[in-house]
C-alpha cells in the first residue's frame, strides 16, 4: 500500500465547531474511510448538519479535519470543490435558469471563469447526470417552477457533475417519491464516490450505509458497521428508545 492510499479518508481530531459563540460539537475524533457510505444518525439537533458542514469546509472549528491528508481549511474553493459536493437541506430556485443549465454549473470546477465555454465532456457528463436522476425530459423546464422533488432531483444532478472525490448528502431523500429515493441510493452505492450522508429514516440507513456514526448532543457515540449496532445498548442511548423494537417492527 502506497502513501498515497494510507491518506485516503477524512481524520477528524479534537475538532469542535458551532456557529458565532456556541459550540455544537466538542472535541470529535474520527475516521471516515474513503470509497465507501457512512451514514451520520441522531435525534434533532445533535449536530449531525453541523458535523457535515465543518468536514465541507462550511464552518470554522478548532483542531484539524483533514480530507485525503489535507487540511479543509487550508484549501481554496476550487481545490475544495475538486474534494467536496454537497447538497444541502436548504437549497431555494433563487433563478429562474432551466434544469439544463443548473445541472451544467456543477461543472464550474473545470473551468478558469463563469464564461469559460464548455466542451464535450461536460455536456456528455451533464446529459449522463440528468438521465440518472430522471430530469432529462424537464431539461428546458425553469426550476422556479418545479415541484420539491424535481427541485431536489436537480440539484442532485448538479452534485454529481460536480464530479467530486466525496459526495455529501444532508436529509438528500426529502421531497422524493419512494421511486426516485430508490434510484437515488442504488445509484449512491453504486457510484465510485466516497459518501457522508446524513439521514432521518434509520431504517434506510441501516440498509444502505457501509459505516454508521452515531451522534448526541454534539458528542460521537459510537462508529461501527450497521449489522454490528442491532441490540446494541449505544443505539438505544442515541435516541432514548427501544430501536431494536423499531427496527424490528
Amino acid at each position: 500500500m502506497n502513501s498515497e492510499s494510507l491518506n485516503k479518508g477524512i481524520q477528524i481530531e479534537h475538532m469542535s465547531s458551532g456557529y458565532g459563540k456556541k459550540k455544537i460539537l466538542t472535541d470529535i475524533n474520527a475516521f471516515i474511510p474513503a470509497n465507501e457510505m457512512t451514514v451520520i444518525l441522531g435525534e434533532n439537533g445533535s449536530g449531525k448538519t453541523t458535523f457535515l458542514r465543518a468536514m465541507a469546509g462550511l464552518l470554522k472549528y478548532e483542531g484539524s479535519i483533514r480530507v485525503d491528508g489535507e487540511e479543509i481549511e487550508k484549501l481554496s474553493p476550487r481545490q475544495t470543490a475538486e474534494k467536496i459536493a454537497m447538497l444541502s437541506q436548504t437549497n431555494s430556485a433563487y433563478f429562474s435558469f432551466t434544469v439544463e443549465e443548473t445541472v451544467r454549473m456543477g461543472r464550474y470546477r473545470f473551468h478558469k471563469g463563469f464564461f469559460d465555454s464548455y466542451d464535450e465532456a461536460d455536456e456528455r457528463k451533464v446529459e449522463e447526470c440528468m438521465k440518472v436522476c430522471g430530469i432529462d425530459d424537464i431539461r428546458s423546464e425553469r426550476i422556479k417552477e418545479l415541484s420539491g422533488g424535481q427541485l431536489q432531483r436537480v440539484y442532485i444532478a448538479q452534485m454529481y457533475a460536480q464530479d467530486s472525490d466525496y459526495i455529501f448528502l444532508d436529509e438528500p431523500t426529502n421531497h422524493l417519491d419512494l421511486k426516485h429515493r430508490f434510484l437515488l441510493e442504488k445509484t449512491l452505492k453504486n457510484s465510485n464516490h466516497s459518501v457522508v450522508a446524513v439521514y432521518h429514516d434509520v431504517r434506510e440507513a441501516f440498509k444502505i450505509a457501509d459505516w454508521i456514526i452515531l451522534i448526541k448532543k454534539g458528542q460521537i457515540m459510537t462508529m461501527d458497521k450497521p449489522g454490528n449496532l442491532y441490540g446494541k445498548q449505544v443505539l438505544n442511548e442515541t435516541f432514548e428508545m427501544d430501536m431494536g423494537e423499531y427496527l424490528n417492527h
